[in-house]
C-alpha cells in the first residue's frame, strides 16, 4: 500500500512523516524511540492526510487526559517496546477493500459494455443533442457528426425534421474493447444492409466545402450515388420589360462544361472550376400584391388536406386570399384533430376556414360544388372571384391569375375556366370548366348559385361536381363558359416532359402527384425570382435546351433536328390526335436513347437572395454509371 504524507508535531511544531493510513478517523499511536518516545493521537483530516497530536511523557496527567478526553472511542495502545504499533493493521479490511475495487470495476465495465453503443435519440425539433460517449470528451464530441436525414430550407413553408436513426443504422465500435479475466468478448456490430452504389451513413455537409453544402445536404433525399459527376454554373439575370419570354434565345457557349467527379462522403478538398456567369435576359419579377378579392374552396378528406398544406402555402400563404376547405370525413375526426389541422394551416401562413359537409350523405364530388355555400358565408364585401378547385390544383404564383381575371368584368355573371386537353374527356363530360383547372365564378353569379345550391344537388342528373355546377349555372343564369388562356386541366399521364419543355406559361398545374409526378413547389420557386421566367427556354451551343425550372435536355442530333415551335407528345395517347385541338399540333417523341435529360429535383433560396437549382440525371447503375448533377446559381445581385 502506498505511503501517505502526514503532518505531525515534534515538540510544539509540525513534522512531515511517512505513515500508512489507519482504519479509523482517529487513532492513538506511539512514535520515536528512547529517550524521545512519545504517545500521540493520529487523526484523519482528509484523503491521505493525517494529523498527529503528540502526548509527551513530560506532559502532566491533566494535560494527557485533556488531549484524550475528546476521543473516548479511541483505543489506547501504549506499548513501550514497539514503534508505531498501529502501522500494520489487520488484513481483513484489506480484503474488503480489494473486493470493493473489483466489484466497482465489474460494475463500471458492465455498464459501459451494455450502454456505450446505444445510439442517441434525436428530437423532431432543432436543439443540438450530444450523444454520450465513453471515451470522448465534450470537446471531442462537438466534432463528431451524427448522421441524420435533414431537410432544411430557407423559406417560410418547409421546416426540416431530422430523421430518428434506428439501432442497426447507428451501431459502431467506439474505442478499444476491455478484455481480461471475467470480461466477455465483444460481439461484432451488426451492419445494416447496404444498397448497391450507396454508403452509410449519410453524407455530411461538414466534410465538404461550403460551395458543395447544398449538393451534399440534398444528396440523401435525392438518393444520389456516393460519387457524382458535377458541374456548377452561375446565372446573372438581365431583367427587362422588353424580353420576349416566348422566344427561345440562342446562347453560343455550352451550358455544361468543367465537369468534375465529386465524392459526396469526402469532398473537403474537392476543386470546383469557376467560370464566368451566364447572362440571361428574363422578365421583371412580379410586384408585391395582396389578393383579398380572391377566395378559393376545396372539398377533400382529412389526410389529403393535411398533405396539401405545403403546396397550398407556396401560392396562398401571406397573400390575403382566403381558403375554405370542406373536410369530407370530419365526423370521423375528434375536435382536437380538427384544431390541430387548423393550427398547421395557420402556422403555414394560410388564412383558412375548415368546414364540415352540409349534408353527411354528400359525396366528395357533391361537396365540390356545395363548398360554395361556406365560401359565401366567409367571404368579404370586396370578394370579386370565387374559385372552386381540386385539392391538387397548384398555382405557381397568384399574380398572373389575378391579372388574367382582372381582364373580365366581375360585376356581371361570369363563369370562367378551361376544358380538358383531351378531346375524349370533353366529348364524355361536355363543355364545362374542368375542376382541376379551377372553376371561377364572379361574385353576382356565386350569390345566385348559393341560394340554389341544395336544390341543384338534389335535382342533378349526374353526381360529378363539375357537371352539377355547370347545369346549375345554365339553369339559374345566362352565363356561358369563358375559357381563360393559361389554365390547364392537365389530363396527361406518364411522361409529361413534352408539355413542360414546350415553353408554356401556365397559370396553374394539376394532377402533379397522381397522373404524373413532379416537384412543383421546387419548380415554381423560379416565379419568386424572375416572375414569368418559369419554364422560359434558352438554347445553348448546338445541342442543349434549358427549360427553367424543369429540365436541361441534350439532343444528340443537335437542336436543329428539333422543331421547338411544337410541343413534343411524350405522354400517353398523345399520338391519338385527341390533344391537337388544345396543345397541338404535336411533334413525335424524340428517341429516348438520343435525348439526355437532367430534371430539376431540388431548389432553394439562399439568405442573400440567390436561387439554387439542382438538375439531376440518374446514371445507369447496372453498368456502374454515376449520377450527374448540374447546379445553377441564379445571382440576386
Amino acid at each position: 500500500m502506498s505511503p501517505h504524507k502526514v503532518a505531525g508535531w515534534l515538540g510544539s511544531g509540525f513534522l512531515g512523516a511517512e505513515t500508512p493510513p489507519l482504519h479509523g478517523p482517529l487513532r492513538r499511536v506511539r512514535y520515536g524511540s528512547s529517550p524521545f518516545r512519545a504517545t500521540a493521537i493520529q487523526t484523519r483530516l482528509g484523503a491521505g492526510i493525517y494529523q498527529i497530536l503528540p502526548i509527551h511523557p513530560q506532559f502532566s496527567s491533566i494535560e494527557r487526559k485533556r488531549r484524550l478526553s475528546g476521543y473516548d472511542y479511541i483505543k489506547e495502545r501504549d506499548e513501550k517496546n514497539r514503534v508505531f504499533p498501529s502501522m500494520f493493521p489487520s488484513k481483513v479490511p484489506r480484503v474488503f477493500g480489494l473486493a470493493s475495487v473489483v466489484l466497482l470495476f465489474l460494475v463500471t465495465y458492465t455498464t459501459l459494455h451494455l450502454y456505450h453503443r446505444v445510439p442517441p435519440s434525436y428530437p423532431a425539433a432543432d436543439p443540438q443533442v450530444i450523444p454520450i460517449k465513453d471515451v470522448a470528451t465534450i470537446e471531442e464530441q462537438s466534432n463528431i457528426d451524427d448522421a441524420v436525414a435533414a431537410e432544411t430550407t430557407t423559406n417560410n413553408v418547409i421546416i426540416p425534421k431530422p430523421a430518428t436513426p434506428t439501432l442497426e443504422s447507428t451501431i459502431q465500435d467506439e474505442g478499444p474493447k476491455i478484455t481480461g479475466s471475467g470480461a466477455q468478448p465483444s460481439q461484432p456490430p451488426v451492419e445494416p444492409p447496404v444498397e448497391p452504389g450507396h454508403l452509410p451513413p449519410l453524407p455530411n455537409p461538414k466534410h465538404c466545402s461550403k460551395d458543395l453544402e447544398f449538393l451534399v445536404r440534398s444528396s440523401a433525399d435525392l438518393e444520389l450515388t456516393e460519387r457524382v459527376h458535377y458541374t456548377r454554373r452561375y446565372v446573372q439575370p438581365i431583367i427587362s420589360d422588353n424580353v420576349d419570354r416566348d422566344s427561345v434565345a440562342n446562347i453560343t457557349e455550352p451550358l455544361l462544361k468543367d465537369v468534375v467527379e465529386v465524392d459526396l462522403y469526402d469532398c473537403g478538398d474537392a476543386w470546383i472550376p469557376q467560370s464566368a456567369p451566364i447572362k440571361l435576359h428574363v422578365p421583371m419579377p412580379h410586384s408585391e400584391a395582396v389578393f383579398t378579392h380572391l377566395i378559393f374552396g376545396v372539398a377533400t378528406d382529412y389526410s389529403r388536406l393535411n398533405d396539401s398544406i405545403s403546396p397550398f402555402a407556396h401560392w396562398i400563404s401571406g397573400t390575403g386570399a382566403k381558403l375554405v376547405a370542406v373536410v369530407t370525413d370530419a365526423k370521423e375526426k375528434s375536435p382536437s384533430e380538427m384544431i390541430q389541422l387548423q393550427d398547421r394551416f395557420e402556422i403555414a401562413g394560410i388564412n383558412v376556414t375548415l368546414a364540415k359537409p352540409i349534408n353527411e350523405t354528400f359525396t366528395t364530388a357533391q361537396n365540390h360544388f356545395a363548398v360554395l355555400m361556406p365560401m359565401l358565408e366567409h367571404s368579404n364585401p370586396g370578394t370579386q372571384w370565387y374559385g372552386l378547385l381540386d385539392d391538387d390544383t397548384f398555382f405557381p404564383t397568384l399574380k398572373p391569375l389575378s391579372d388574367s381575371l382582372a381582364t373580365l368584368d366581375h360585376k356581371v355573371d361570369a363563369y370562367v375556366g378551361a376544358l380538358s386537353e383531351d378531346f375524349q374527356a370533353v366529348r364524355g363530360f361536355g363543355f364545362m370548366a374542368f375542376g382541376g383547372a379551377g372553376a371561377f365564378l364572379s361574385a353576382p353569379l356565386a350569390k345566385k348559385l348559393g341560394d340554389q345550391a341544395l336544390k341543384c344537388i338534389d335535382e342533378a342528373t349526374t353526381r360529378e361536381g363539375d357537371t352539377i355546377l355547370r347545369d346549375c349555372i345554365y339553369t339559374n343564369s345566362r352565363a356561358k363558359l369563358t375559357i381563360l388562356p393559361g389554365l390547364y386541366q392537365q389530363d396527361t399521364r406518364g411522361d409529361v416532359s413534352g408539355f413542360f419543355e414546350g415553353g408554356p406559361k401556365p397559370l396553374n398545374l394539376h394532377h402533379w402527384k397522381s397522373w404524373y409526378n413532379a416537384p412543383v413547389e421546387k419548380m415554381a420557386k423560379a416565379t419568386k425570382f424572375c416572375g414569368d421566367c418559369f419554364l422560359q427556354r434558352w438554347r445553348f451551343g448546338k445541342d442543349t435546351v434549358f427549360s427553367n425550372g424543369f429540365s436541361i435536355a441534350i439532343y444528340s442530333d443537335g437542336v436543329e433536328s428539333v422543331d421547338l415551335r411544337l410541343m413534343e407528345g411524350t405522354w400517353g395517347k398523345a399520338e391519338s390526335k385527341d390533344f391537337d385541338f388544345s396543345l397541338g399540333p404535336l411533334r413525335a417523341p424524340y428517341p429516348t436513347e438520343k435525348k439526355k435529360s437532367y430534371r430539376l429535383r431540388e431548389a432553394e433560396f439562399e439568405e442573400n437572395g440567390d436561387l439554387k437549382q439542382l438538375y439531376v440525371r440518374v446514371g445507369n447503375s447496372s453498368i456502374g454509371e454515376l449520377d450527374q448533377v448540374v447546379e445553377l446559381v441564379w445571382q440576386k445581385h
